[in-house]
């Protein structure tokens, strides 16, 4: 599949990863750079009413974004004395709890607005778009976290650091999580008493495996909280949580499926959408439904890494822990896979050098699409050579095309012209997974169900 010049290419065609990767994700984000000279700003904008100046400034700012956290607390943490007892600057409660908020690499300066630095006008309007202004703890207000919890999906991972000899008790990992704290300190930083909406976390996250009774439990209980967390927590689930997103990831890193005989017939899944790297900050469209031409092919047959459904199951024993039986508000949950990529290190021979390329980068990608086809192809020369080839009757028979048995070869080179590979990731509702084809590879049929999809821009 020929990424990038948009049309098919023949089996021994070798695609050049130095050319620009085409992505589905451009169809919603301009390519093109705005020029940056003086002499190209347009000068009768300040003369425009200041109505509509502010318009255009919410115009820009009116975007999705999700915005990956790690949040760290020291596995040494003591007592909860101080906890729940200082106000801040609009007089509500703050957790005092003592954990850190990172935002990987250089992406904290990304989670700022280039809007705050314009005029202040353009300032103001940006502060008051982004109306919560958390300070990181052990930053001594150096830093400040940006949100608006109607247009902000935050993506939290709760871990806990320090040195330590003796391994943790698993009942001390679930006092550490500092997740409840961190919702409350969001929500005591709001003015207008919200907090996160929109919740994103990692499947292992949502739930602990518990090796003694072979199930998966919620990662801490209320007894596990400081009183007054548990509180703020139980009245975060019943009134202001609107979606929590489990992240799920494939059981392969390429989209052509070769599993031969009497496993599923051989699929290279055009649509199943690649993780976000190298951008824990970034904009997003949140698509209801995937918009993409020929999904509806790649649903019949999705391998994930496990079996998402008790992630559901753990969540909605969490809430009734805390007592949440009845929301009184709208809420989904859903499960989101999303295929985790290699580096392009992975697939250059000790011997190659290779010039820095950035993490997650279009030129990195267009290594990984490269590396697809090798695998793609390899796969099907196996299938030839150790099956179609010794069987009577088919030794002459040519190997399969890359737009294998599923998809005929004019649908296969639309949705690679369309382009169908996007970077994001799908929304299912848990009832979307019934029982899995196939029980061991947690393969699901999920063709009954349209996904939403997250559109990350890159």
């Amino acid at each position: 599949m020929d990424h990038t010049r948009g049309g098919p290419v023949d089996d021994d065609t070798i695609i050049d990863n130095s050319a620009p990767v085409r992505l589905f994700n451009d169809v919603y984000w301009s390519r093109t750079t705005p020029p940056t000279t003086h002499n190209s700003r347009w000068a009768p904008f300040p003369r425009l009413p200041t109505e509509l100046r502010l318009h255009i400034w919410l115009l820009f700012l009116r975007q999705h974004r999700m915005i990956e956290l790690q949040l760290y607390v020291d596995v040494d943490e003591d007592g909860q004395s101080r906890r729940y007892t200082d106000c801040n600057g609009l007089g509500r409660v703050v957790s005092g709890r003592d954990y850190t908020v990172e935002i990987g690499g250089r992406a904290y300066a990304a989670s700022l607005s280039p809007l705050l630095w314009v005029n202040r006008e353009a300032r103001q309007a940006t502060l008051s778009f982004y109306r919560v202004h958390l300070p990181f703890p052990r930053y001594d207000g150096g830093r400040v976290l940006y949100l608006n919890p109607e247009y902000d999906v935050v993506c939290i991972g709760p871990r806990a650091q320090g040195f330590s000899l003796a391994p943790v008790p698993t009942e001390r990992i679930h006092r550490l999580n500092p997740l409840p704290d961190f919702l409350h300190d969001v929500r005591a930083h709001d003015p207008r008493d919200q907090g996160v909406l929109h919740l994103a976390m990692k499947s292992k996250d949502i739930a602990l495996f518990n090796t003694e009774r072979g199930i998966y439990q919620p990662p801490f209980l209320p007894t596990d909280l400081h009183p007054a967390a548990a509180k703020s927590f139980t009245d975060i689930l019943r009134y202001r949580l609107r979606s929590v997103l489990c992240i799920v990831g494939f059981r392969t890193r390429v989209r052509g499926i070769g599993e031969p005989p009497p496993g599923y017939p051989f699929h290279f899944a055009q649509t199943f959408p690649l993780r976000r790297r190298g951008r824990p900050v970034g904009g997003l469209r949140w698509f209801d439904t995937d918009p993409r031409w020929g999904v509806e092919f790649d649903l019949k047959h999705v391998p994930l890494r496990g079996d998402p459904r008790p992630y559901a199951r753990a969540w909605e024993e969490l809430e009734q822990a805390f007592g949440v039986s009845d929301r009184l508000r709208d809420f989904h949950f859903y499960i989101c896979p999303t295929m985790k990529w290699p580096t392009h290190f992975m697939f250059l021979k000790p011997s190659e050098s290779s010039s820095p390329i950035e993490e997650g980068s279009r030129e990195e990608l267009a290594w990984h699409l490269q590396e697809e086809q090798v695998q793609w192809r390899k796969y099907r020369e196996e299938l030839h050579q150790n099956l179609w080839s010794k069987l009577p009757g088919f030794e002459d028979q040519p190997m399969m095309p890359r737009h294998g048995p599923l998809v005929d070869a004019e649908t296969f080179a639309r949705m690679e012209s369309a382009p169908s590979t996007a970077i994001g990731m799908w929304l299912f509702p848990p009832e979307a997974f019934k029982e899995p084809t196939r029980v061991v590879q947690s393969v699901f049929d999920l063709s009954a169900v349209r996904p939403g999809l997250f559109l990350f821009e890159v």
